[in-house]
């Protein structure tokens, strides 16, 4: 035996209607959307520095070093390894692009060079970098969480 069709039909509606009711409240936007971009406003004029130890350890010694975050250059010239240096880190919640620039004389082989970024209250955040043909040109991106 066979269904009445216009049963069915209102049967398949009213189910639509009934889980459509608490749907639409679970994914209506309203008010609450307007206030988190205000708190994401008030995070972005909150951007304040943090003071931070970076290290740069290298296997071999470099002819040419440099380490820069943003525009500010840190290292420029080259010591002894490890090279330590006193910088302020631009929001290191939301991630710190460091920029290394290394050059080896002729001859020499691929070279390590390991940075380390230690904000004041954070983990430190270690990466090491291999060179290739006696230069090393990296972007490194460090994030704390």
């Amino acid at each position: 035996m066979r269904g009445f069709p216009p049963i069915q039909i209102f049967l398949l509606v009213l189910t639509f209607v009934v889980l459509a009711v608490p749907l639409s409240h679970l994914t209506g936007t309203t008010t609450p959307a307007k206030a988190a971009k205000a708190a994401v406003v008030e995070k972005v004029v909150q951007v304040k520095s943090v003071k931070a130890l970076v290290r740069v350890r290298y296997a071999h010694r470099p002819a040419t070093l440099s380490v820069k975050i943003g525009e500010k250059e840190l290292i420029g010239g080259i010591e002894d390894s490890p090279m330590e240096v006193d910088a302020s880190l631009p929001s290191p919640k939301d991630g710190v692009d460091v920029f290394v620039k290394a050059t080896w004389p002729e001859g020499t082989p691929d070279s390590a060079i390991t940075l380390e970024v230690e904000p004041d209250g954070l983990a430190t955040r270690s990466e090491t970098r291999w060179s290739s043909a006696a230069s090393l040109d990296e972007v490194i991106t460090l994030e704390w969480k």
